[in-house]
């Protein structure tokens, strides 16, 4: 793949998004405030997604015997 960064926000930034207004509705229930948590978890939610897209698309081809120590 050419841009795997791009790549990585496209899935990143929609993650964050349904996460934190999943969270946010969830949590309505129970917190008055619940954008306050929906918020944090959508960001953590948009970094780890972008991180673990970016990691497989820029792995390099090694079989499972070359990466052991």
């Amino acid at each position: 793949m050419r841009h795997p960064l791009l790549a990585s926000f496209a899935v990143g930034i929609p993650a964050a998004l349904l996460v934190g207004i999943a969270v946010t509705e969830v949590a309505s229930h129970w917190i008055f405030f619940s954008l306050f948590v929906g918020i944090p978890a959508g960001i953590l939610a948009g970094i780890i997604a972008i991180a673990a897209t970016y990691a497989v698309l820029t792995r390099q081809g090694l079989s499972p015997t070359e990466t052991s120590d």
